[in-house]
């Protein structure tokens, strides 16, 4: 095993200023932005406050507290997956931290895009493995491109079937998010295709320093495609876990939901998230209960009331969870070590890249 290091030792201040980020203007912007949002769904779909409010407290609490656990299933799935990822990405096949590590940087990240605008939860993911481990963050950022690409397929693949059942498929809503779906896949084609095309001319162009980086960059997310049967499963089971989230929220309030209309919701969610608002906040809230009331019989304080609950699990509890964790990180340092969790690096060949060398 090689040895650990890890750079916030070096640097007590710590590598993104989380903490300070949580209570900074743009976060408390954020939460303002959050708060206009849930005006404008009040007001813009008529919304009865007090009728969705005893929507929610007439719920299940038992229902509500095992889609919470459910939901957090999904970070061990897709932690399991980037493992994977990495240790495709190696040339030897052998590097991989552990599944709980994993799974830690995966809730981190959407900690970090539930209080940053612009998404950057991906980018801070990859800088923390760096920070940790001493990894290549040019490597590390190809294998959550690979990352986005598989998950996109997933989306497309899962909308494909969710939408014939919708209303007979005849809301041209529903085909909207499927193109739109597509368009992401076909987009990340083209990077991947671009990625591997242009390689030799990309190296030969390029300034040394930039050609090295780019270089890791086409290793990490064309290598991460090896191993692809587990990679799948993992992927699959992963988004599973938030449309069994969303179908235990939906019973919880006693709203009678069918599984197509409950998948194409889930994941249309994920696709508003994409709005780089913090979280996807205003985008997922009005546009999923648009999507409800659209799509199903539900009223609109019924919608309302289900959106309010399944937020609070997806974006607030993610917020609370990931301030915890990010900060026991920081106080407990073997919490961010790969051995206290469970395996660390698996093989016995040197690291991948002697930590500092890449910035």
């Amino acid at each position: 095993m090689f040895p650990f290091r890890s750079r916030s030792n070096e640097h007590p201040e710590g590598p993104v200023p989380i903490k300070r980020r949580v209570l900074s203007l743009p976060s408390l912007v954020s939460l303002a932005l959050a708060g206009a949002f849930l005006f404008f769904l009040v007001t813009r779909f008529d919304v009865d406050p007090g009728a969705a409010w005893d929507r929610i407290r007439d719920s299940n609490p038992w229902y509500l507290a095992l889609a919470v656990l459910v939901h957090y299933t999904t970070f061990l799935f897709r932690g399991a997956r980037w493992s994977i990822l990495l240790r495709n990405a190696q040339e030897d096949g052998s590097a991989a931290p552990g599944v709980l590590y994993c799974s830690q940087l995966v809730l981190l990240g959407w900690f970090a895009n539930s209080v940053a605008w612009f998404r950057l939860g991906d980018a801070y993911r990859a800088y923390l493995y760096r920070d940790e481990m001493g990894a290549s963050f040019s490597r590390t950022i190809g294998t959550l491109l690979a990352e986005r690409m598989l998950d996109a397929i997933l989306v497309a693949l899962l909308l494909l079937a969710a939408v014939p059942f919708l209303l007979g498929g005849g809301e041209i809503v529903t085909w909207m998010v499927l193109g739109t779906a597509i368009v992401l896949v076909v987009t990340l084609t083209v990077v991947f295709l671009g990625l591997r095309l242009a390689k030799d001319r990309a190296l030969r162009m390029l300034p040394g320093w930039l050609a090295e980086r780019y270089q890791r960059l086409q290793e990490g997310a064309v290598g991460s495609f090896r191993q692809m049967p587990p990679v799948i499963i993992l992927g699959l089971l992963g988004w599973l876990s938030e449309v069994g989230r969303l179908y235990l929220v939906a019973h919880a309030l006693n709203l009678g939901l069918g599984i197509p209309l409950i998948i194409f919701i889930t994941l249309a969610n994920s696709l508003l998230t994409l709005v780089p608002t913090p979280g996807g906040i205003g985008a997922v809230e009005s546009g999923v209960a648009g999507l409800l009331v659209r799509l199903s019989s539900l009223s609109v304080n019924a919608a309302t009331a289900l959106v309010l609950v399944d937020r609070s699990i997806t974006y607030v509890s993610v917020i609370a969870v990931g301030a915890v964790l990010f900060v026991l990180r920081r106080a407990i340092p073997h919490w961010s070590h790969p051995r206290h969790l469970e395996m660390g690096y698996e093989g016995t060949g040197p690291s991948p890249q002697e930590p500092g060398s890449e910035g």
